[in-house]
């Protein structure tokens, strides 16, 4: 119970759920501007300034990834500077903005957060929405028709949902597992927190 009640618990839900939107974002902005940037270096004065700005980018984006760890995860990961602070010419910027460890993972965490984000929305809606279905599965089945469908096994879930008293332990069951998904989701943050840690700090 006490997991149901902590406010990190719902912290690490919200993480979860946002690795979605926020992966499909990263990765469609990234993988566009650098195919755009990488087929301009022909014209070398439009795509070398089109790789600095996609490495300008990178890093807002890991900042934004940083704001949100800190904020749902508790973890502190103080904002990098956006800004290079390096001279030279936009070739030799781009060479050692390049050749920056730091922003090289940033880059790579930013483009695995989408199927990682994927994973982590999927499963936190089937941990929550799973056991729902499983503790009104006996209800369902014996006051509406059809509660499972048209599909071919509809029958089998059917006469195992309501064709017998037995039945009925389901809905404890899915309330065990209800109560379980909450600790997955936290084992889940713990998961992610030091992934973002180990990658963006």
């Amino acid at each position: 119970m006490k997991t149901l009640l902590h406010p990190q618990t719902y912290r690490n839900i919200a993480y979860a759920l946002l690795g979605l939107p926020l992966g499909t974002l990263w990765f469609s902005a990234l993988v566009s501007g650098v195919t755009v940037a990488g087929s301009m270096l022909i014209l070398a004065l439009v795509g070398i300034p089109l790789l600095l700005l996609m490495w300008t980018v990178t890093r807002v984006f890991a900042n934004i990834e940083r704001a949100a760890a800190t904020s749902l995860l508790q973890q502190d990961m103080p904002s990098a500077p956006w800004r290079s602070g390096l001279t030279g010419s936009p070739w030799a910027r781009l060479k050692a903005m390049t050749a920056d460890a730091r922003r090289r993972r940033e880059l790579a965490f930013l483009l695995l957060r989408f199927p990682v984000g994927i994973a982590t929305f999927t499963v936190a809606v089937a941990a929550f929405t799973v056991p729902v279905m499983v503790a009104v599965a006996p209800i369902q089945a014996r006051h509406e028709p059809h509660p499972f469908g048209e599909s071919s096994i509809a029958p089998t879930l059917e006469r195992i949902a309501g064709g017998s008293p037995w039945s009925w332990l389901l809905v404890p069951l899915g309330l065990a597992l209800f109560v379980g998904a909450f600790h997955l989701v936290n084992a889940m943050g713990t998961a992610s927190a030091r992934w973002a840690r180990a990658w963006l700090c």
